[in-house]
C-alpha cells in the first residue's frame, strides 16, 4: 500500500451545503482520454474541476511502459495540489502486478508493472484497509479526515461478459467485508455490473443506490448512464447517510475531449451527527 501527501452536458457540481462531503469515483482508463491517447492530466483537470473532498479512483498504474511509466497515484496528487494550491493525500494499493520491470531497468520506475485502487483528499485520509476478493480484485477502505472518519471503500469488480459468476462472488465477498466496517458507510466504484442484474443484489440488501436516492429527492444531475450506455458506476450508502445530491458529469463538455471512458459520479452525502 502505498500512502503520500501531495444531462448530455451536466453542469459543473457546485460546491455542497454546510455540512456537506462531496465524494467523487472515477474509473480513469489508465490516463486513456476520449481521443485515445495517454493524458493523465485531463483526469487530472477533471477531478481538480470537481473539487470533491474525497475521490475513489480506479485502473490507477504504476511503472506500465505504456503509460510512461509514470507513478499515477503521485502524479495526480502533484498534478492537483497545482491546479488547487493545496496538498493532497493519496492512499494506493495494487490490484494486479506483472513481472515486467522495464521501468525499473530504464531508470524510470522503481518495481514491477502494477494497477489498482486509490483515495485521494485534500485532508489526511485515516487509517486504510484492503481485503481481496475472488478474481484478483480487491476492496479498499478508507476513513477520511473530510468525513469525519466515515468507512469508505473503493472496488473495481471483474470485467467481460463472461465474467458474470466471478462478479457475483466478489459481490458477497464485498457484503461480508464491509458487512464489518459498521452501520454507516460508504460504497463506491466500477462494479462493470448493471443496477437490475442479479450479481448485484446483495450489495443493494445492504446499501442504499446513491443515484436513487437523488432521483427521488429531485436532486440527480446529468444522465444516469457512466460508461457508453450503461450505468455500472456507482456511490451506495448505507445508515444515517443520506444523500443531498448526485451528478454524473460530462467532462468533454469542459475539456474538449472526455478524461476517460467512463464518466465520474459525484455525491453530497450529509454525515450523521455522531461523526462531524
Amino acid at each position: 500500500m502505498v500512502t503520500a501527501a501531495s444531462s448530455e452536458h451536466s453542469p459543473l457540481v457546485a460546491d455542497p451545503p454546510a455540512g456537506g462531503v462531496k465524494v467523487m469515483t472515477f474509473n480513469i482508463q489508465h490516463g486513456i482520454d476520449g481521443s485515445h491517447k495517454y493524458n493523465l492530466q485531463r483526469a487530472i483537470d477533471a477531478i481538480a474541476r470537481v473539487q470533491p473532498d474525497v475521490v475513489g479512483l480506479q485502473e490507477v498504474t504504476r511503472n506500465h511502459p505504456y503509460y510512461n511509466c509514470d507513478d499515477q497515484p503521485a502524479r495526480i496528487a502533484e498534478g492537483l495540489k497545482a491546479a488547487t494550491g493545496r496538498e493532497w493525500h493519496v492512499v494506493y494499493e495494487q490490484e494486479w502486478f506483472t513481472p515486467n520491470v522495464e521501468c525499473q531497468q530504464g531508470g524510470k520506475g522503481d518495481g514491477k508493472e502494477t494497477e489498482g485502487l486509490a483515495f485521494l483528499s485534500p485532508a489526511p485520509l485515516g487509517k486504510s484497509t484492503m481485503t481481496n476478493l475472488p478474481a484478483s480484485r480487491i476492496a479498499l477502505t478508507a476513513r477520511p479526515v473530510a468525513a469525519g472518519g466515515l468507512p469508505m471503500t473503493v472496488t473495481h469488480l471483474a470485467s467481460g461478459k463472461k465474467n458474470g459468476p466471478a462478479r457475483g462472488k466478489e459481490v458477497e465477498a464485498l457484503a461480508q467485508w464491509t458487512e464489518k466496517l459498521g452501520a454507516d458507510q460508504l460504497l463506491l466504484g466500477d462494479f462493470n455490473l448493471k443496477p437490475d442484474e442479479a450479481e448485484l443484489q446483495p450489495v443493494l440488501t445492504m446499501f442504499r443506490d446513491a443515484w436513487i436516492s437523488a432521483i427521488d429527492a429531485g436532486m440527480a444531475v446529468g444522465g444516469a448512464a457512466t460508461h457508453g450506455e450503461s450505468r455500472i458506476d456507482f456511490i451506495f450508502h448505507r445508515g444515517r447517510v443520506a444523500v443531498s445530491k448526485v451528478e454524473t458529469v460530462e467532462t468533454r463538455s469542459f475539456l474538449g475531449a472526455a478524461a476517460s471512458d467512463h464518466r465520474p459520479l459525484v455525491a453530497t452525502v450529509q454525515l450523521p451527527h455522531v461523526l462531524k
